[in-house]
């Protein structure tokens, strides 16, 4: 190089080191109107959980207010209603002693109920409901499994792993568990989630780690760089081949192959009239 460039480039570099930068302040954004406070970045949702469970949770129905006059039926099957709501929310609050009918109904405000309702409710309706326990006169709510945390869920899902019965639907563990959708997601690493395609029901499957197989990152790599979507097997075989790949052979079930058997020729049959008629009785009177 020209020992003038180099000299120059030099000089270049000691004066672009003695003059001194300023870095310049960005400038505020001007706010029409009243200053709004800055949005907080929204965290990242887990994609391995299902959207009821992502969704905000609905706001639990509100207390009803007895100071002021609202209508409510009276019938007897009304009352049973309101009485197994009413235990299944006190279940969900993780108030599980159970309490006597008197009990009951003065804290659902149904103390004005006739003397053969009232009997009718103690002697056979909550006697006989599936959803509510009776002991020693007293009642309490009887969920569909008995789970109170995070431990004992993940070994009721275990246990029906090993049992072969499947999952459990999710509704079923909201009914059961108190605070079921924030103790599903502090366990959804160890749950599998699937939505059933008919109803949108999400089921719940124990996620076993013997089960998990582990494939090679370079094979991965291969399998997820390969775009086969619209492609047939036939044109996948025929793209094996042309690269000089042999396929395998007898890899599926072959369906069998259905023989075109031969027809045999039909042969006409006629009914025979006259049977009543030998043939020694028959005259030929044909011309000769």
């Amino acid at each position: 190089m020209n020992p003038t460039l180099l000299k120059d480039l030099q000089d270049f570099k000691a004066r672009s080191v003695k003059q001194p930068t300023v870095e310049s302040k960005k400038s505020k954004p001007s706010h029409s109107g009243s200053d709004q406070p800055k949005s907080k970045p929204k965290a990242r949702k887990s994609s391995y959980l299902p959207k009821e469970l992502l969704q905000p949770k609905k706001p639990a129905s509100p207390a009803i207010d007895h100071k002021t006059p609202t209508f409510r039926s009276k019938h007897k099957f009304a009352v049973l209603a309101a009485i197994v709501d009413f235990m299944k929310n006190r279940h969900l609050q993780r108030a599980f002693e159970p309490l006597s009918l008197d009990e009951i109904l003065d804290q659902i405000k149904y103390t004005d109920i006739s003397s053969n309702d009232k009997a009718w409710l103690g002697n056979e309706a909550l006697k006989g409901n599936s959803k509510l326990v009776h002991k020693d006169g007293r009642f309490s709510f009887k969920p569909k499994y008995n789970v109170k945390d995070k431990k004992q869920l993940l070994k009721l899902l275990e246990r029906h792993e090993e049992a072969g019965l499947g999952g459990i639907m999710l509704d079923d563990i909201r009914e059961s568990l108190p605070d079921a959708d924030e103790v599903v997601k502090a366990a959804g690493r160890r749950i599998m989630f699937i939505t059933r395609p008919t109803d949108k029901k999400v089921i719940l499957f124990f996620k076993n780690d013997q089960h998990q197989l582990k494939v090679d990152e370079e094979f991965q790599k291969h399998w997820r760089g390969v775009s086969v979507d619209g492609i047939g097997e036939n044109d996948i075989e025929k793209y094996l081949v042309n690269a000089g790949i042999t396929t395998m052979q007898d890899s599926g079930i072959r369906k069998p192959q259905q023989t075109q058997q031969k027809r045999k020729p039909v042969r006409k049959r006629f009914k025979k009239l006259n049977t009543h008629l030998d043939e020694s009785t028959l005259k030929d009177y044909t011309e000769r």
